[in-house]
Formats: structure tokens, sequence, C-alpha cells
């Protein structure tokens, strides 16, 4: 079904997930959609590069162009530098979020999960790309004192079940990270307890996935990172919020009174609710239309099992002539 007859209709929110997808090749069906189109994304990536050449002076291993190819090839299967990961996550959620807006698509609320929390906050207006794209490296420089030492688990399980399991495997490192969906969590430790939670699934029922993340974010023993974090994001310049935003960390949408900078690095030490903060956002927002800008869909797929009959959009999991029709653009 087009999206452009729900634009009349319906509030919008826009859905910014975490790390669980990759990015690689995300936008390369975007990008070749039209001029105006490639204009946008690569006003994006001209702004993000200019973090990662001014980070590369400072001796950082990424360089001016990674996350362009990274976005716009094909993925190759090949592992990818520390933290490009991360930062073509967030470029290429602000490029969907943009090419949208251009496109006259204007978002009612925004809500991040996890690491998307920093892409919705460049889209409420609080940070600007560049000083997104600087959030991002910070906390990743915070997370490399933990680097390989642990990493997530995506489980096909209830919040009740997985926490039964939790119960009864009792590894007092490995923890509920988030809920997601009624039928999918995440756990979250270092690798031994990650093992225990996959040695634990029952026969006949799909076994956690890893989510090569390369650290156990949303854990209580991770104070020092959101210290550390906290330590390098007050010299990121910040403005009030434009538009509203929902937080599944903090389970709500953000006031005026609350820290953005302390909230948004409470994601590496509290666990992320998305059923709550849909909750809270269905009592505020009326029938909204969710679209989900992340590559694979995961985020709208949840919304789905979460609010049954919800109407959900992912553009970047659309052919190209789907989302050309979507968007009322020309070849």
């Amino acid at each position: 079904m087009p999206l452009l007859p729900e634009i009349s209709s319906r509030p919008i929110v826009f859905l910014y997930p975490g790390q669980g997808g990759s990015p690689q090749g995300s936008l390369q069906a975007l990008y070749g959609l039209s001029e105006d189109i490639r204009h946008t994304i690569d006003d994006v990536l001209t702004a993000v590069d200019s973090v990662v050449e001014e980070r590369q002076q400072q001796g950082h291993a990424l360089a001016p162009g990674m996350v362009r190819t990274l976005l716009l090839t094909p993925d190759t299967g090949t592992a990818l530098p520390y933290g490009l990961k991360q930062l073509g996550l967030y470029t290429s959620a602000v490029a969907v979020s943009q090419v949208l807006r251009r496109a006259g698509i204007e978002p009612d609320a925004a809500l991040g999960e996890s690491f998307g929390e920093i892409a919705a906050r460049e889209c409420a207006g609080n940070i600007t790309v560049i000083n997104g794209a600087r959030t991002a490296c910070a906390l990743n420089d915070a997370y490399r004192a933990v680097l390989d030492q642990g990493d997530m688990l995506l489980v096909s399980a209830s919040e009740e079940q997985t926490r039964a399991v939790l119960r009864e495997i009792n590894h007092p490192q490995l923890m509920l990270a988030t809920v997601n969906s009624p039928t999918h969590t995440v756990v979250s430790g270092p690798h031994d307890a990650l093992q225990a939670m996959i040695d634990a699934t029952p026969a006949g029922v799909p076994p956690p996935r890893e989510l090569n993340i390369g650290y156990a974010a949303h854990h209580p023993q991770h104070l020092a990172i959101k210290q550390a974090a906290l330590r390098t994001m007050p010299g990121i310049p910040q403005v009030p919020l434009k538009l509203t935003l929902y937080s599944t960390v903090q389970q709500r949408a953000y006031t005026p009174q609350d820290d953005l900078v302390e909230g948004m690095t409470d994601n590496t030490i509290k666990p992320c609710h998305l059923p709550n903060t849909l909750s809270v956002l269905s009592r505020a927002i009326h029938n909204p239309l969710f679209i989900d800008l992340g590559g694979n869909g995961y985020m709208a797929r949840c919304v789905s099992k979460i609010l049954p009959g919800a109407r959900t959009y992912a553009p970047l999991t659309q052919n190209a002539l789907d989302l050309r029709a979507d968007l009322a653009l020309k070849p």
C-alpha cells in the first residue's frame, strides 16, 4: 500500500532502532532514486566525514569515505573496523530521516531505542548531524575499554520466559538488556554468560543469536563507561528539543527538565523496554503511522507485535519502484 495516502490522515512517529542490524549497503537503492535524494544523502555523508577527518587527525583509525562505502555498496561479509558499524547506523538513519522530510513527510514524534537515540535527537533538533556523529564516536570511545569482553544475544522469547531462564542460569553478570516485543528480548553479558544462555535453550527452540556488537551494552556494571561518555559529551553543543522524543531506556518522552546527555548515556547501564514506551506513546498520540528508519524493518515488526493493527512502514525494505511511488518522485 502506498505511504502517501496515510500521511494526511495520521500523525507520524519516526522509529530509530539500535545496533541489531547491519548498515552495509542500506542506502544503495535509495541513493539511486533521484538527484535530489542523492544531494540530501551526500550532504549527510559530508557532514559525518568532517567528524571522521577531525578524528583521523587525532589518531583515530577510521578514514573519510569509509561510511560512504559502507552505506552505498553491497555487503561484502568482511569484518568492519571498530566504530564504523555504529557510525554507519547513525548516518543511515539520519539520511533516511532527511530524505523523508524533504519529501514533506514530517514526524510528530521520534522514538529512539538504545544507540538509535542519537539519531532521534538529531531529528528532534537537539543536535546537528555533525554533533550527533561526534556523540556516536564519543560513545564508541567510552566502550573501547570493554571491547570484546562481552556482547549481546537476541532471544526468541517473551520477557517472562527470558527472566525465568536468567533465574535458572543464575549467572551474576547475565542481564536482561532490552525487551523488544512479546516474542523477542536481548540479554547482555560476558561471553561465558552468553554461552550459558545459548546452552540453556530447550530443544526445538531457535537458539539465541549473537548480535556481534563488540561489547555488552545496557549492563549495570558499566557505570564507568557511562561516566567516561559523560566526561566527553558536555562539550558537544545541544539545543532544546523541537519535537517530542521518546526513549526506550527512559520508557517515556523526555521533558524540558531532563538532561538529555545523562538520559542518553543511561543506555550504557539501564535496560530498554519498547512495549512500555509504546504504551505511553499510544496514550499521547492516537493511531500513528510508525516509520522505521532502520535497514531491516525489525523495529516496525516489533511495533506490529506490540500494537496489533498498527500501521508501520520501513522504507529501506521496499524495492526502488515502491519507494519512488511512496515518495512521489520521478525516476
